[in-house]
């Protein structure tokens, strides 16, 4: 199998990236300033759009996954639950709050996770792990008190996305290891037993019916801004799972710190509910650091991690070494057991 080449990495980052700065600003557009009142409707079209990509990749062959099982869906029902609930709340927090506000409060994320690792699979952070977490901290707590737009139910709702984040991420470890499913098949169970639950509550509140009554009366730029954004929610998933395939999990990490930071100058240029003062701009930037950091921290971890790797597989693989009974045994000398 031949590895990927540059062009080819460059392309799945540079897309991974684009297209979640593109979906943010968005969604942003559509529940700011649209005012769009049903964001359980867009979910309802992003995960149908995505649904519909996914099938229509899998019958061209751009993408091999496996049939539906129904032993796999009844395991998946918690998670499924988790991430429309988790998107739900990525809408509303976005719609309470400037987009770099939502930002750096997103990055706080990486607590929500450490402590559920640390609580659920009993996984310890390094020391340097920690200190990035507090710098993200910090950097949301000032950017939280400077920010002369708060809104607290902007931000309950985002610490509800960052719980329900850590806990999707986690659950994911267990899905990924035990159905052996890769990340676009998840995305496909997800969608096939979130829809039909989300179309049964979008009828039972008539909003389904009130947007579709109302379609006349929306403009062409708001139609064509909601349906680019159900195309986009997919795109994002594809170029995720592209990037992190022909490439790996930290390019895409560090790609996600540096689209935030486009992200955040962007929304305050474009949206008019930011409120730059001093107290702000140093939250956002000791945020940002902290998430760069932590970033740089996890890829030179990584890069430790494979050169021991290798190193054991050369030293086992070394001719002069013979393994004997559990016993490492080398040629002209005595064996011991390997401690």
């Amino acid at each position: 199998m031949t590895s990927p080449s540059p062009m080819n990495k460059a392309a799945a980052a540079t897309a991974y990236g684009i297209t979640s700065i593109l979906l943010v600003m968005i969604n942003k557009k559509i529940l700011f300033t649209y005012k769009f009142g049903s964001p359980i409707v867009l979910l309802l079209m992003h995960l149908s759009f995505s649904l519909f990509f996914l099938e229509a990749s899998r019958h061209l062959n751009l993408l091999l996954l496996r049939e539906w099982e129904t032993r796999i869906a009844m395991k998946m029902l918690p998670l499924s639950l988790t991430f429309v609930l988790n998107i739900l709340c990525s809408f509303y927090a976005l719609r309470f709050t400037s987009v770099p506000i939502f930002t750096t409060l997103r990055r706080m994320t990486t607590m929500f996770v450490l402590l559920t690792q640390w609580k659920v699979l009993g996984m310890t952070p390094t020391r340097t792990v920690v200190y990035c977490v507090i710098l993200m901290m910090l950097g949301a707590i000032l950017a939280g008190l400077g920010d002369l737009g708060f809104d607290p139910l902007g931000y309950m709702f985002v610490f509800l996305n960052n719980t329900l984040t850590a806990g999707y991420l986690v659950a994911m470890k267990y899905y990924f290891g035990s159905l052996k499913l890769q990340a676009v098949e998840v995305l496909r169970y997800n969608c096939m037993l979130s829809i039909p639950l989300i179309f049964m509550l979008t009828i039972a509140n008539g909003q389904l019916f009130a947007v579709l009554n109302s379609l006349q009366a929306m403009s062409f730029d708001f139609l064509s801004i909601f349906l680019t954004s159900g195309f986009l929610a997919f795109a994002v998933n594809f170029s995720t799972y592209w990037c992190t395939h022909v490439n790996n999990p930290l390019t895409t990490s560090v790609t996600g710190q540096l689209k935030n930071i486009l992200t955040t100058v962007l929304g305050m240029m474009l949206f008019p509910d930011v409120h730059i003062n001093s107290m702000f701009l140093c939250g956002i930037g000791i945020g940002t650091v902290g998430g760069v950091l932590y970033s740089v921290h996890k890829f030179m971890e990584s890069q430790q991690t494979k050169e021991t790797n290798d190193k054991d597989a050369h030293t086992q693989d070394a001719p002069g070494n013979v393994e004997m009974g559990g016993i490492k045994k080398e040629h002209g000398g005595m064996g011991s057991p390997r401690q």
